[in-house]
């Protein structure tokens, strides 16, 4: 998934591990110039997973100017898989953290424009904002 930063020319994109090849093993965050294609931020997701190997990053959210949301799906041996979410600042890429809610969610997301976002769990809709 890819979205735009409002009010820029700022792309951001997601490449996903497809270990089809010894060294196509990343899955990377990136922010690109629209308009010339340059490359302008990069954040190895890698840094983030309980397990390299096995954790899926799904998607990328932009949630605002300011913010982009990423799903993944933390393998934990032992442990049936939870959904994790992560905060981003946009501009550079740099995790804000991890995202807490009162109980599990799902990988689905739903960025509304304006800085919340839905989720559904359980048959149930959450509609969410950063405090």
């Amino acid at each position: 998934m890819s979205g735009s930063l409002p009010a820029s020319a700022q792309v951001v994109t997601m490449r996903r591990a497809e270990s089809m090849a010894c060294q196509d093993d990343r899955d990377e965050l990136a922010l690109h110039d629209a308009m010339t294609g340059e490359q302008i931020a990069l954040y190895d997701l890698e840094e983030l997973a309980v397990d390299p190997d096995r954790d899926d990053f799904d998607d990328a959210h932009v949630l605002d100017a300011e913010h982009v949301l990423v799903t993944v799906k933390v393998h934990q041996q032992g442990h049936p898989p939870e959904v994790r979410h992560w905060l981003f600042e946009a501009a550079i890429l740099q995790p804000l953290g991890r995202l807490r809610y009162p109980g599990s969610v799902s990988e689905e997301v739903t960025p509304l424009g304006d800085g919340t976002w839905l989720t559904r769990e359980g048959g149930q809709l959450h509609h969410w904002a950063l405090a």
